[in-house]
């Protein structure tokens, strides 16, 4: 091996980076220790390496760092090189190792936290929309029963109890009507459920005339509002079409109750 070589060839590099064999290696130290010109060209190409460690590098946590040195055989390798006759660069390179690793160790530790963090995040989003949802469906509930039970106890509402005909004997609906502000309410619980094509329809009997008071569906617990009636003698539900009828079907009728 010529001093030539070992300038033009990248012997240095080799060495530094612990690729030539002990003969080479022994051969380039000689030079190293002889040749200042060979050894100032060892010493800049030490600190290149040194500096693009640390140029690559992130910051590494204390825990992390922590957990590297407390390692047996990390710091077995440390000891070891250490105790070489090319200890100071083989110390740095060594160095460069370990903060490389604990840079890359800190990166995967700090990735893993943020994964878990976003997607405990879009849980917590996603069980807040559903409390947020489930907050609006309770409250209009209860504002509801709130309406119901202001009708129910007002003294401005009379009851009407409509029974059952020959039709549909088990039948009954309940009204709730307050003449004066027109409003109509039925109970329709007792009332089964129709085809698809058919509607419950309610009429006012003013003078023996039917007027139309609005179409239901019967389901259980509903309170439902009908059309305004400001007079009516008795009232009665029809089946019906879809969407109602201008004049009731009598055969069809289900419940009838008069006013008081």
């Amino acid at each position: 091996m010529s001093r030539e070589e070992i300038l033009n060839e990248g012997y240095l590099a080799a060495y530094i980076t612990e690729e030539l064999s002990t003969a080479d290696a022994a051969e380039v130290e000689q030079f190293i220790a002889d040749d200042e010109e060979i050894r100032d060209e060892y010493y800049e190409l030490q600190k290149t390496v040194e500096s693009l460690a640390f140029q690559y590098s992130i910051s590494t946590s204390e825990a992390v760092k922590r957990l590297i040195m407390e390692d047996s055989r990390v710091m077995k390798y440390l000891s070891t090189e250490m105790s070489s006759s090319s200890a100071g660069l083989k110390l740095g390179l060594a160095a460069s190792v370990l903060i490389a690793l604990a840079s890359m160790f800190s990166a995967y530790y700090f990735w893993s936290e943020w994964q878990d963090t976003d997607y405990r995040l879009a849980q917590l989003t996603a069980r807040n929309i559903e409390l947020a949802e489930s907050y609006n469906t309770v409250n209009q509930e209860l504002t509801d029963i709130r309406q119901d039970l202001a009708v129910l106890v007002s003294p401005e509402f009379s009851r009407i109890i409509l029974n059952g005909t020959d039709n549909a004997k088990d039948a009954k609906a309940v009204i709730y009507w307050n003449p004066t502000e027109e409003e109509v309410y039925i109970n329709s619980a007792n009332m089964t459920a129709l085809a698809q094509n058919q509607q419950y329809q309610l009429w006012a009997l003013i003078d023996g005339v039917p007027v139309d008071a609005g179409v239901f569906d019967a389901k259980e617990g509903t309170f439902q509002i009908m059309k305004n009636i400001a007079k009516a003698d008795a009232f009665a539900v029809t089946i019906e079409q879809t969407g109602g009828a201008e004049s009731p079907t009598l055969s069809t009728m289900q419940v009838y109750g008069e006013a008081i």
